[in-house]
């Protein structure tokens, strides 16, 4: 029999939405599943032509193959048409052996792009609620369940709170390192290579679950990184435009600086570098006390595309 993601789905597709809430079978992404899954369908795009055949390629357990295949699809790395999966450009250009940047995921710059891919675009439940929808440093794990229930429910699917608070729990695994402290050390079970951001962690002030969120200056992140994400976003907020503006930057719902809570100071420094590297970009006063990110040729995604890879 084939195998099938199963996943909690609202019927809404638009960017920043939520519309996943399961699929991940229990499992958070896992040091090397990325560019071993990328390395298999390239090899076979069939892979994934029944359960048997994928366990025997991969390696890995029924329910760790099905979870693969879901990360690899959640972060924009890998796209399935019928019963073939293949490479995304995405996949292509970070994971390949040959000419991609970074295949076996050493960087933390590659890290924060397929945080920015998930998140932006992988409609996860829990992502949605925890990075674009929460704009404080800490949130509670009670207002966070409650946030993921009425998401799907406002996508007109609704969920139990069961599996509300699993999906929940992978958020936790894949970012806060202390969900693996006492943890059995296993082959194919280490933890998160997220867990390397410090996006998160968990705490408990006056005994409420809580999770904070940190803000500010970010390792990893650099000026081709940073261009990477604003490409994405100025073809969403601003198609056609010659300028993005840093409000919309830092504080539109899906914008870099609200996925990788960055504060201004970081962001303008962040920009600066971008357009050193850069022969059309630059920052500019936008004549109402801001600035904006101005491209004087040619169009601005286009050439962020330039400078982060």
């Amino acid at each position: 029999m084939a195998t099938v993601i199963e996943t909690v789905m609202a019927r809404n597709d638009d960017r920043g939405r939520a519309r996943v809430f399961s699929g991940h079978e229990s499992f958070a992404v896992r040091y090397g599943w990325l560019p071993k899954l990328y390395e298999a369908v390239i090899r076979d795009p069939e892979l994934f032509r029944d359960d048997e055949h994928a366990i025997l390629s991969l390696g890995l357990g029924k329910n760790m193959v099905r979870s693969v295949r879901f990360w690899g699809e959640a972060f924009g790395v890998t796209a399935t048409e019928g019963r073939i999966v293949r490479p995304t450009e995405f996949g292509r250009r970070l994971l390949d052996p040959d000419l991609g940047a970074d295949p076996y995921l050493e960087d933390a710059d590659s890290l924060w792009r397929l945080h920015w891919q998930i998140t932006a675009h992988g409609g996860l439940g829990a992502w949605t609620a925890a990075f674009l929808s929460v704009t404080d440093v800490e949130v509670s794990r009670q207002r966070l369940l409650e946030l993921i229930v009425a998401s799907a429910s406002a996508g007109r699917s609704g969920i139990n709170p069961g599996t509300a608070a699993a999906h929940l729990d992978i958020l936790l695994k894949t970012y806060d390192a202390a969900t693996d402290r006492g943890a059995p050390v296993l082959e194919d079970t280490l933890g998160s290579p997220f867990q390397e951001l410090d996006l998160l962690r968990t705490v408990n002030p006056g005994g409420i679950p809580t999770m904070r969120l940190n803000r500010g200056r970010k390792r990893g992140i650099g000026g081709p990184t940073l261009a990477f994400a604003l490409a994405d976003h100025w073809r969403f907020a601003a198609p056609g435009s010659k300028a993005l503006t840093m409000r919309s930057i830092m504080l539109d719902k899906v914008s870099p600086g609200s996925v990788f809570r960055l504060d201004e100071v970081t962001m303008h420094e962040l920009l600066e570098d971008v357009c050193i590297r850069s022969r059309t970009l630059t920052l500019r006063n936008d004549g109402v006390g801001g600035l904006e990110l101005v491209c004087s040729r040619g169009s601005g995604p286009d050439e962020l595309e330039k400078v982060a890879w």
